[in-house]
This record gives C-alpha cells, structure tokens and sequence, in this order.
C-alpha cells in the first residue's frame, strides 16, 4: 500500500468549449484522478454569477445551447471563461477555461495535508493574475508556508493574497470561524456565526483597517474641495459650536486628528474608553466633552477620532459623506460588495465597522502602491498617498501616520493598514508587492501579530528576493 503522502487523491475537470457545437458550449467531466472514478454531486458555476450545473452519475456536467446566451453575457468576449467547481470532499477552486481547448485542472481533496498550488482566477475586476514563477517568486518557499497554514501551524487565517511584479499570483481562502467585534457589549468577541469556509466573495470583518478607509476618504475629500488637513476641523462641525470655545479644542486640524494627536484624555488600550464610547448615543459629543491638554501635545490611540473626521467631512462634500465616498473612492476601484456600519446616530463609523472582501481590500493596497492610480485614474491624490508614506509621530507601539503603520521586516519598509483579529493590507513599494491576510483572532494581540509578522518575514519576503 501506497504511504498517506502518496496516496493522494486528485480529480481533473476536462472541459471542452466548442464553437460549432448546436448541442453544448461548454461540457466536461469530474474524475478523481487517482482512483479515476467519477465524481458525482458537483456544482459546477461560470463566473460571474452565470449558469450553474451539477455533475451526474457519471462526473459529467455540460451547458447546453439554452445558456449560450448567459455564457456571453460572462465571458470577456475573447471566449475565455471563468468556473467555479466545489464538492464537499474537496478544496473548492475557479479557474480559467478557454474556448475550443480541453483544459485539466487539478483539484486537492480536503483530507489530504499537502498543499497544492494554483493560480488566481482571472476576472474582469482589474486584478491582473499569474503564477508564482511569472512573478520569479520561490516556488517551495510558499508551499512551506501554505502547509504551515493548512497544517494548523497557525490559528485562524482566513485568507492570504499575495500580489507581486503587477499580477495577483496566491490568492488563498480557509475554513475558519466567523467571528466579529459586539461594541456596544463592552468590546466582546461576537462568536455566534458559524464558522465557514472562507471565499473569495465572502466580506471579512476587518476591524481598523477602516481607520485607514476613513483617512483615505478624508484626504480625497481634502483634496477635492480646496482645503486642507491644516484646517480646524471646527469649521465643518458647528453643531458642536459650545465644545470649541475651549482654545484647546478650537486649535484642532485634521493633521492632529490623522496622527492621533489632538490632545484629548483618552485611553482605549488600557483603560474602558473604547467601551464607554460605544455607550454613548453621540460619539462627537462623548470625545468633544473629554478635557484637552491641546493639540500635539501627546500621543494617543483615539477610535473617536476618525469618525469625529468623518462627520467633518460629510458637512464638506455634496451628497454626504457615505454616498459621497461610494461614488469617489469604493465605486472608482470597483468595491461595490462591502459593508459600512453606521455609528449610534446614524453617520458611518470610521474606525472598525466595515466588512470587505480580500479582493477589494488588495485593490486599495495596489492603488497606495501605484501612487494613488487604478487602471490609470487618479483615485487618490499622488501627494497624499506620499504623506500616507511619511513618518508622522514615533510612538512606542511603531511609527505612525495618517491612519497607516509604517513597519519594518526582513530590513525591508512597508505601509501597513492593520485591523484588530489579524486583518492586514501591506505595501512594499521596493519590492512591487501588496500582501493581503485576513484572521479571526479578534481580541488576541499580539498572537496575530506575531503569526503575520512570521509568514511575511520567513516565507513571503524572502520568496521574492
């Protein structure tokens, strides 16, 4: 008998796109390539959300004529095609089929441990994908640390997305729990979902990567309206008129705001502050009534802050803030799957409450580290993204800026927009590369720090140098 490391099961999927064929566009068989028998009971889909289908007896699937007109509708119209195929005995996948060609594609059954690698599925979303060795990235290397992964050498990683040299080559999902942050319970991990596996299309809570959202809408809103981050935020908040006759709290601009250092009494690390924030029925007012030694005086991790920001702006731009940043900044990537949380009187909340796919969240990374551009538009002012990347405030926790942590591993710099549970979006300009992970590890610093921080140093970085 065949060791367990051998006895590996794989199943191909043979699909043939024909051109001339009355009967069937697209068909195909699932077998397991080891024991070539059938597999039965498979979903079969093209991408984006087209026909679907289910394999029979036999592991056969095909499309017939009736969905030619759906399969157009998917396809970029050079008859390539995207699927998705999934069974409950396997690592699901999507990949790329081309018309008038019989592709085989191996899948990895869940049971196995080894790790097999394939490459992103190419969608029409902008992202660029390839393989490892098209990005000159060290093959063994990522297969070590994806079975570290898969091997439970580390807890609760959702998703790991790696885009290097222009082109998204790993690309990543995991079974995991589903937990979120209850604020308004006293700051409590939330454990009721169920835990899933997670996917591409799936939004992952990412706690205060937001606050990195919040400080790139407020330097395009900035930008667009003629002011700038030397503004006293009291201009655009005369609802809180009474709070800025303080001379302190009246001296505040944005900058001090983005840096954390408005000088307000304030300790959410240490103390309840967050906690209190989150039972209070107007954030503006809750931090607004805290005594203020003024601005720049000290640092201090402030989560009012940027939704105190975010109220500023939406008196700023037309249509108000939420809508405004849809159209300016989510809709211009081609975010459109995410969801923003409100704050308790109803304008969103700009520290931690967002949800959003990995996917999504690497677009904002590939446009920090394209000096502000996607798909050559200028979504981010060029001149802010280079503030993004300068040192602001040296504080004991790392070297702060606008909302981003500018970091250092394996001697090499990066920006980092960092979420509490393990939720990352990192740029490495000098090596043209944005690492995207998700975990859910919320409340458990520095456990999720310490695994990111052993992934990119050990396994990721060294694979491109």
């Amino acid at each position: 008998m065949k060791s367990p490391l051998l006895n590996i099961l794989v199943f191909l999927i043979s699909v043939s796109c024909h051109q001339n064929d009355n009967d069937t566009l697209l068909s195909g068989q699932l077998i397991d390539a080891y024991t070539n028998e059938p597999i039965a009971n498979a979903r079969v889909m093209v991408l984006e959300n087209g026909p679907e289908t289910t394999t029979g007896s036999n592991g056969s699937f095909q499309f017939s004529n009736d969905d030619v007109k759906l399969l157009e509708d998917v396809s970029d119209g050079s008859g390539d095609y995207a699927i998705a195929v999934s069974h409950a005995d396997y690592r699901p996948r999507e990949l790329n089929v081309s018309r008038g060609k019989k592709t085989q594609v191996e899948m990895a059954p869940l049971a196995v441990p080894t790790y097999f690698y394939y490459p992103p599925v190419q969608l029409n979303d902008g992202i660029a994908t390839g393989t490892l060795k098209d990005a000159n990235m060290d093959r063994q290397l990522i297969q070590n640390l994806m079975e570290k992964v898969q091997g439970n050498g580390y807890k609760e990683i959702h998703s790991v997305l790696v885009y290097h040299n222009d082109m998204l080559v790993l690309e990543e999902y995991l079974f995991g729990n589903n937990d979120t942050i209850q604020f308004e319970n006293d700051i409590a991990v939330d454990h009721s979902p169920a835990p899933i596996q997670w996917s591409r299309k799936d939004k992952h809570y990412v706690a205060s990567v937001n606050k990195t959202l919040t400080s790139t809408i407020v330097g395009m809103a900035l930008d667009q309206y003629g002011h700038s981050v030397e503004d006293k935020i009291s201009t655009f908040l005369p609802q809180y008129a009474s709070y800025f006759e303080d001379p302190n709290k009246v001296a505040i601009d944005f900058d001090d705001c983005l840096t954390m250092t408005a000088g307000f009494q304030w300790d959410e690390w240490g103390d309840t502050d967050l906690a209190r924030l989150w039972k209070s029925d107007e954030f503006g007012e809750f931090v607004l009534s805290r005594s203020n030694t003024g601005p720049g005086s000290e640092w201090r991790y402030n989560s009012a802050l940027p939704n105190l920001m975010l109220k500023a702006v939406d008196e700023m731009v037309d249509g108000g803030v939420r809508e405004w940043a849809d159209a300016n900044f989510y809709q211009k990537l081609g975010i459109r799957d995410y969801k923003w949380q409100s704050q308790p009187d109803g304008y969103p909340e700009g520290a931690a409450r967002m949800f959003i796919r990995p996917r999504d969240m690497l677009k904002i990374g590939i446009t920090y580290l394209n000096n502000g551009q996607w798909n050559n538009e200028q979504v981010i002012p060029a001149s802010w993204v280079n503030e993004c990347f300068q040192v602001k405030e040296q504080t004991t926790s790392g070297d702060y800026s606008y909302h981003f942590w500018i970091r250092n591993l394996a001697n090499t710099g990066y920006l980092s927009a960092d979420g509490d549970g393990g939720n990352y979006i990192n740029v490495f300009p000098s090596l043209n590369m944005v690492i995207v992970i998700t975990q859910g590890l919320y409340l458990k610093w520095p456990l999720y720090v310490i695994q990111s921080d052993d992934m990119m140093k050990n396994f990721i970085i060294p694979a491109v140098n």
